[in-house]
């Protein structure tokens, strides 16, 4: 199909929306109209109709009051009964009925219920007792009358009427009855009657009495009548009757005399439809005209330099980048023709980036992880076909942010380059890592997972101890010191191994658990490997548990503080206390922070367990007022993952405000992990902290990485000596050379001490002595209650020692 006649069909097909538009447009336009001058129309004639039928019944009862209530026909009555003439009665009665008009028959009844007369004469009587009983409960009692709408004995519709004739002495001598067609009430129908809106008469309980030829129904829903009964006249309900929709009116016009009013939506609906379908082929005979001129000048004007566009596209696509394109216009399609000359010249070059990025890291120039899942499912595949097995290994860095925080980002991408060269030819013992993804599968791929991660296929191995070998000796190659920008740095790998097909049989269940397995060879310390075991999963969800357990923990406030006591050594006097949390779980017992801690430090967790201690500890102190000392602090351990926090210290300092917490009793405890998280931010947290008078306390010193110049550096106040050390002071005396040699540099550097985890006499008298400032341990006080902690003031137990 040529271009000319694709766009001649395609400005026809668009033709299809402003037409569908138009329709629905016009198609909805015309039926609001109608369904507007339908309701306005109901209104006015309504009106009229209530007002000509209330008019007519009206003239009917005052007719029949009139006559009944004159004496003289009580006197004509009891005349005819005296002499056995009823001429002049007769007169009387016929010309109360050529008076009414509409009327029929009327009868006159004696007391009994007897026809006495009738008129007109000559219709024939259709018995001789009264039609209807004056007890009959059907009947409307009004003006003294009772009336009703009533059957004749040949199936129509008749206005009732009955008017007692009374005697001067009150006696009921008589019964006028007339019996009134209702042709009137008919003429008022079929004169006002519209396509779209339907009239009836009915009674209380929904009888037609009067109707519209087009209505087909005798009765309305007894809950129509009921809604109408308790509303106004305004009223509308929907309802469906035989099929059709129709929104309903009722209007009282007496006691038991309603009209009925129907706005026919289907016949609304069909008279727009009809209207629609004279107007929507004109307007698409015009749409249709002004396409066609459209495309004409369009075929002129473009579609030949579109056409030699296509052909260009078709060599470049076909690898001729530079087509001969003989366009030079100044219009678009000039410009456009300038843009594929130009386009020809880069699409090569872009191709190949585009492929480079797509699928391979920009800085190793490794796999990326999608190149990798791709090879490992069709690896996987190829292992279902030939019965065979294959390791996936997940390779994490030991150190690598020391390196990048140390030497700077630029160093460690490098050092990221030449791992990955390492692993690329570690692997390669035999063309084992493939540039692109064919159908000839490696044996090994290596790729890089992303930040200091990268993974590693190995195909066709035959049991978990090759894949442990190939893993013991690239963790070796990984250890070889790299020189890094002139600088030579070392650094190890943890690696989790896991096999196909017994630890999964889909690639992302295979890297999942091979990341298990890695987690937990860094949990067995740095350079070490581990298989993956069923077991480990069983460990992930035991840890998802108490995870769990822990966030509800929090929301059903089973946590509780309790408060270790600091003793200033010099003076043997209360100088602060530690907040410690516990956890009093009401499935698992008393839960060790050591259990849930680590946890809540891995995920995020800790944001919400730290959140609440600073606020219980704030809350506390505040309850606590001016009962504490003035030089007594409360210390808050801080965790790596808060101090990350950008605005932790604007947010502890928050807190502090809120409780009306005095920040001079403040005191953070954090561990040398958590300044080496970010160490320039908790810097920043540390000073903005130390500026309002916070105490900043550096705790567990000696167990990680510390220095001289790492302690000159830090913005604090206070060294914490690790428990590890302080208890074997008395034994150990490495342990206490340790001690003595972090006393003697933090004299020198001006900071305090404490000592945790004294639990002798002799270790609290052997730091005093050394110069130690203040001691902590089950020697003084285990940890207690908050209600506890004034009575230990007041009345310390340590002094006894």
């Amino acid at each position: 199909m040529g271009l000319r006649t694709k766009l001649l069909i395609t400005l026809m097909g668009l033709l299809v929306l402003p037409l569908l538009v138009l329709s629905g447009g016009s198609y909805w336009y015309f039926a609001n109209k109608m369904h507007v001058e339908a309701l306005n129309y109901q209104r006015n004639i309504s009106g009229q109709l209530v007002i000509g039928a209330h008019a007519e019944i009206v003239r009917i009862t005052s007719t029949l009051r009139q006559f009944s209530e004159n004496p003289q026909i009580a006197g004509l009555f009891a005349n005819a009964l005296a002499k056995r003439d009823p001429s002049e009665l007769q007169v009387a009665i016929d010309g109360l009925q050529k008076t009414l008009g509409s009327t029929t028959l009327v009868g006159i009844y004696d007391a009994e219920g007897e026809l006495v007369l009738h008129s007109p004469a000559s219709y024939p009587a259709t018995g001789r007792a009264m039609p209807m009983s004056v007890l009959d409960e059907d009947h409307v009692v009004e003006s003294g009358l009772r009336r009703r709408f009533g059957m004749s004995p040949k199936g129509v519709r008749k206005l009732q009427s009955l008017a007692s004739i009374v005697s001067e002495a009150g006696e009921t001598l008589a019964y006028v009855v007339l019996g009134s067609d209702l042709s009137v009430f008919q003429s008022m129908i079929e004169e006002n009657d519209s396509d779209t809106t339907r009239l009836f008469f009915s009674d209380n309980f929904g009888e037609i009495i009067v109707k519209s030829p087009e209505i087909v129904f005798n009765s309305l829903p007894v809950d129509a009548m009921i809604n109408f009964s308790t509303g106004t006249h305004q009223q509308f309900i929907e309802m469906d009757i035989d099929g059709a929709s129709y929104l309903l009116n009722m209007q009282r016009i007496a006691a038991d005399l309603w009209l009925g009013s129907m706005v026919d939506e289907d016949a609304i609906a069909g008279s727009s439809l009809s209207l629609l379908l004279i107007l929507l082929p004109i307007a698409a005979l015009i749409l249709a005209f002004t396409a066609f001129v459209f495309y004409l000048k369009v075929a002129g004007l473009v579609i030949k330099p579109i056409d030699e566009l296509i052909g260009a596209t078709r060599k470049i696509a076909g690898g001729d980048y530079q087509p001969q394109i003989d366009i030079d216009s100044d219009d678009e399609l000039g410009e456009l023709a300038e843009a594929f000359r130009a386009m020809g010249n880069q699409l090569e070059d872009s191709n190949q980036q585009i492929a480079q990025l797509a699928y391979y890291d920009p800085l190793t120039q490794l796999p990326n992880r999608n190149t990798l899942k791709i090879m490992l499912k069709s690896i996987i595949e190829q292992a279902q076909r030939n019965k065979a097995r294959l390791a996936v290994l997940f390779i994490d860095l030991d150190d690598f942010k020391k390196v990048n925080d140390r030497l700077g980002h630029q160093a460690g991408d490098e050092l990221l380059v030449q791992v990955g060269q390492r692993l690329h030819k570690c692997l390669r013992s035999g063309d084992i890592l493939a540039e692109t993804v064919e159908d000839d599968l490696p044996e090994q791929v290596v790729s890089r997972r992303g930040g200091d991660e990268f993974n590693a296929i190995l195909n066709n191995v035959h049991n978990g101890r090759e894949a442990a070998l190939v893993a013991e000796r690239l963790i070796m190659d990984i250890n070889e010191p790299l020189l890094i920008h002139g600088s030579q740095v070392s650094v190890g790998a943890s690696i989790g191994v896991a096999m196909y097909p017994e630890d999964g049989e889909d690639a992302e269940t295979l890297l999942r658990n091979a990341d298990l397995a890695m987690y937990q060879a860094k949990q067995q310390g740095k350079n070490k490997y581990y298989l993956f075991t069923e077991a480990m999963n069983a460990l992930v969800h035991e840890r998802l548990e108490l995870e769990q357990s822990v966030g509800r923990g929090l929301q059903r406030n089973e946590f509780e503080l309790y408060f270790q006591p600091k003793i200033d050594l010099s003076t043997m006097t209360v100088s602060g206390f530690e907040a410690l949390i516990r956890w009093m779980s009401p499935e698992r017992g008393v839960v060790s922070p050591a259990e849930f801690i680590p946890l809540a430090e891995e995920s995020q967790l800790i944001h919400d367990l730290g959140h609440w201690v600073m606020a219980e500890a704030l809350h506390q102190v505040n309850q606590w007022h001016d009962l504490l000392p003035e030089n007594v602090r409360i210390a808050i351990n801080i965790s790596a993952r808060q101090m990350a926090q950008e605005n932790f210290a604007e947010h502890l300092i928050s807190l502090a405000e809120q409780f009306q917490v005095p920040l001079t009793r403040l005191e953070v405890e954090l561990t040398e992990t958590s300044i080496l998280t970010d160490e320039i931010l908790v810097k920043q947290h540390l000073y903005a902290l130390r500026a309002v008078g916070v105490k900043v306390s550096l705790d567990d010193f000696g167990t990680g990485y510390s220095s001289l110049t790492f302690l000159r550096n830090l913005p604090i106040d206070s060294v914490k000596i690790d428990r590890s050390f302080v208890m074997r002071l008395e034994g150990d005396e490495e342990s206490q050379a340790i001690v003595m040699s972090v006393l003697g540099l933090c004299q020198k550097l001006s900071l305090e001490t404490v000592a945790e985890g004294i639990e002798t006499a002799e270790q609290a008298a052997l730091l005093a002595a050394k110069g130690c400032t203040e001691g902590q341990g089950y020697l003084f006080a285990r940890p207690m209650p908050a209600d506890q902690v004034l009575e230990f003031i007041r009345a310390p137990g340590y002094l006894a020692l």
